[in-house]
Order: C-alpha cells, then sequence, then structure tokens
C-alpha cells in the first residue's frame, strides 16, 4: 500500500518514477493499468539496474536496510528514505506522531476522533489504515495530522519532524528484525531526532526504561500514567483522567467507557491529553472517549455462540499485547496463539496463563516454541491452520468461556497480513453451525 501511494505521490508532483518489486504478483492489473497511466515505469519479480541508477530510493517499511540491493544503493550515496519521509514533505498541517510497542492504533484512532470534534479535515493514518503519502493527496490542506508511526518507519526519517511526539511504551519486540532490543529502541528513539524544545514529548512514566532514555530529550516532556499521580501531564484519579498542564489542572469524567482493559486507561489518557493540548473541551473529549467502540481486530467481539464469547484480537502481534488482552478479561479463555516468530519470550506469559487460560490451540511457525514454553502450565494443543483451531478451541470451550485469537506473533508465515487475519477468524466463527456474527 505505501510503495503504490508514495509512486503515485511522485508521478503526481512530476517525478519520473520506477517501482520495482521482487514479487512477481505484488501489484493487481488495475493497479499496474492506473499506474502506468500515470507514467510510472513498473517492475515486477526482481530489481534491474535501474534501481541503481535513481536519484535517490523511497523503500516500503517492511523492508530493511540489510537487504541487497540497498546495500548496493547506499554503497554509491544514493539517498533511500521510507514513504513517511517521503510524504510528511508533502504535509503542510501540524503532525501528531504515535509510536511505541503496543497502543500505537487504538490511540491514534481514538485521537483522531477527538480532534475531528474540533478540527476540519483531520488526517488519520500513517502505520494504520491509509498511508500518508496516499492522504496528502485526497486532503492538500488538512488542520492537523494524527499518525502511527512504527519503528520500521523511522529508521529511514531525515526531516520528519512532528510537534507533538507520543511514545506510549518500550518493550521487545520485532527480535526477527532487530539484531536485539536495544536496536529496537533506538530505531522508536528515532521519533525524537528532529524535536525542539518548542515541540513537546508525551511519554509513559510507568516505563522505566522509556523514561530514562527521553530524560535528556530536546522537547518539552509531558509524561502519563495509569499508576501515579504527576505533577504535571495526565493521569487516572477513579473514574477520571487528570491532566495538569500550563498551569491548569482539569478532569475528564470517563464512568462507562466501552474500551476494556488496563491497556486501554493509557491509551484514553493519551488521546484525552492530546485534546486538550489542542483545545478540544472536555466535556466533548468525555463523550468521545465513552463512545468510542474500539478497532477492528482488536479486541473485537464477533459472536457469541452456545454461551461462548468469541473475541479477534488478530492485531495483538507481540508478547506484550498479547499480555494486555490476557488482562482484560475475567471470564476463563481458551486461546488461540501462534504465527511467524518474532522472538519474544513466551514464558513471560506463565503466569498469566495459570490465571486465566483453561487451553491454548497453537499455530504457525511459532507453535512448537510456544509449545515447549508453556507445555505443563496449561493444556496445550497444536493444530494445523486457523479454521482447524477454531474448530478445536469450540470443542474445548465451556458456556461462560472466550475463545480469545491474540496470536502473539506476525501473521506473515500463513497470511498477507494481520488484518487477513482476523478476517479469515471472524468469517470462521460466523459459519460455526451456519449462524450469523452479532
Amino acid at each position: 500500500r505505501s510503495g503504490v501511494a508514495a509512486a503515485e505521490l511522485l508521478a503526481e508532483a512530476g517525478a519520473r518514477v520506477l517501482l520495482s518489486d521482487v514479487r512477481p504478483d505484488a501489484l493487481d492489473s488495475e493497479t499496474v493499468q492506473r499506474l502506468r497511466q500515470m507514467g510510472v515505469a513498473i517492475e515486477l519479480g526482481g530489481h534491474s539496474a535501474g534501481v541503481l541508477e535513481a536519484e535517490w530510493i523511497c523503500i516500503s517499511p517492511g523492508i530493511p536496510l540489510t537487504v541487497p540491493i540497498l546495500r548496493e544503493a547506499a554503497e554509491k550515496g544514493i539517498p533511500i528514505v521510507g514513504e513517511l519521509e517521503l510524504a510528511s514533505r508533502f504535509c503542510r498541517a501540524p503532525i501528531v506522531a504515535i509510536t511505541g510497542s503496543n497502543g500505537k492504533t487504538t490511540t491514534t484512532t481514538l485521537t483522531g476522533e477527538i480532534l475531528k470534534r474540533r478540527f476540519s479535515p483531520v488526517l488519520v493514518g500513517g502505520n494504520i489504515g491509509v498511508p500518508l503519502a496516499k492522504l496528502v493527496r485526497e486532503i492538500p490542506q488538512p488542520q492537523v495530522a494524527v499518525l502511527e508511526v512504527s519503528s520500521f518507519q523511522l529508521e529511514t526519517i531525515v526531516e520528519f519532524h512532528p510537534h507533538i511526539g507520543v511514545i506510549m511504551n518500550l518493550t521487545p519486540n520485532h527480535l526477527d528484525r532487530y539484531p536485539d532490543f536495544e536496536a529496537y529502541v533506538q530505531a522508536k528513539l528515532q521519533l525524537l531526532k528532529n524535536m525542539q524544545p518548542s515541540d513537546m514529548l508525551i511519554y509513559n512514566a510507568d516505563d522505566a526504561l522509556l523514561s530514562r532514555r527521553v530524560a535528556e530529550a530536546a522537547p518539552q516532556k509531558i509524561p502519563f500514567s495509569t499508576r501515579q499521580k504527576l505533577e504535571e501531564g495526565a493521569w487516572w484519579e477513579g473514574h477520571t483522567i487528570r491532566i495538569s498542564w500550563g498551569g491548569r489542572e482539569q478532569g475528564i469524567s470517563v464512568e462507562q467507557p466501552r474500551l476494556r482493559g488496563p491497556h486501554n486507561r493509557y491509551n484514553m489518557a493519551v488521546a484525552a491529553l492530546i485534546g486538550v493540548l489542542h483545545g478540544v473541551p472536555e466535556e466533548t473529549i468525555g463523550e468521545v472517549l465513552e463512545s468510542f467502540p474500539g478497532i477492528e481486530h482488536r479486541l473485537e467481539v464477533v459472536r457469541v455462540l452456545d454461551g461462548v464469547q468469541y473475541v479477534n484480537d488478530t492485531k495483538a502481534t507481540s508478547v506484550d499485547a498479547l499480555r494486555y488482552a490476557l488482562q482484560s478479561f475475567e471470564e476463563p479463555l481458551v486461546l488461540i496463539a501462534g504465527g511467524k516468530d518474532k522472538g519474544g519470550d513466551y514464558a513471560d506469559l506463565n503466569h498469566l496463563l495459570r490465571e486465566h487460560v483453561r487451553a491454548a490451540v497453537l499455530i504457525g511457525e511459532a507453535a512448537p516454541r510456544m509449545q515447549r514454553a508453556w507445555q505443563g502450565v496449561i493444556p496445550v494443543y497444536p493444530e494445523v491452520d486457523l479454521e482447524a483451531a477454531v474448530h478445536r478451541a469450540r470443542r474445548l470451550a465451556q458456556p461462560g468461556d472466550v475463545v480469545l485469537l491474540s496470536p502473539a506473533c506476525s501473521s506473515f508465515d500463513m497470511f498477507d497480513n494481520y488484518e487477513q487475519r482476523g478476517q479469515v477468524f471472524k468469517r470462521i466463527v460466523r459459519q460455526l453451525n451456519g449462524g450469523h456474527g452479532a
């Protein structure tokens, strides 16, 4: 998505563009025709020497800088940037950039909903939904942009400069791409690269590592917490988010939010804080927080069948995301987990598994390592694919239980992306006994 959007943006701006992809089936015929009509040259199934004749290269975030063609380009001195860097140069609005190991998508979406109550238009996208390169073409004069940014995107920034940056947390993730946790942290901290003392950094005061690493950062620092009262920043007192900044303290009542789980208290606090910083009235912020239903693929209730609730949490692609999911339920769980292994420590979850999980059904590349970590902690059942896993989970579940798809892994061993995995799960669940989803 981001590669096509970048090619279209550049072609529209008058650049000569070559779109190169090693996958022979990377583009459908309609997209190929549209790009060629815009003057974009296309090569699929491999990279030609034409890539190394470019003045500069824009890469999709999933492509590591270590692939041979990019190493060769770097040796030749060809600048390499990502779609986020490119598109941000076409964005004239102030940017709110949200990163972290968990909570980015919900916080970005929720923040966008709050800011839309005062500003129009608002760009909401980045690493979720619509790439920024497409958004800046569709909405050329936004008032504010709210972007989820990933570590992969931040690796290749040069001038990218948010006026508000958010780091939700730092926990081990993407260790299949990075040599160690420190390399991953360094990528996340790239967010600070161009931020100035006039900018604002919102960070999690309950994350000790993060708090230490941003202590000397240039921008104004605004902490948030769910565990402690702060002199300045955002924190919870009961059902109220307290916000103190600029010599003023205010409270936003959130009596019955639809978002569940302790992790969503962090997400709501950050979105509320950003709303306050942009002058959105407290009552309006509270209304949005209470009515916001959550995002697709994150603790999404699919249906209830025979007294068992089926929940799609396919976006939980890390060990820490699964941790948050387990903490979000009081009901006994039958867990479906597994996928492409990202190098996380599954044994870290053992105490929560004992407390919350009746049984785990495992799929994908990571299943053997998960089974070794959880054998003897809870009953584990490997299955060949997601459909078999759903049927096994149904047999294991009892009335009052929750069947939870929360993989703790990426999807690329069996699916195109986590969204496809979630859609397949929902289709299988809705077809159980020929019923329909709720």
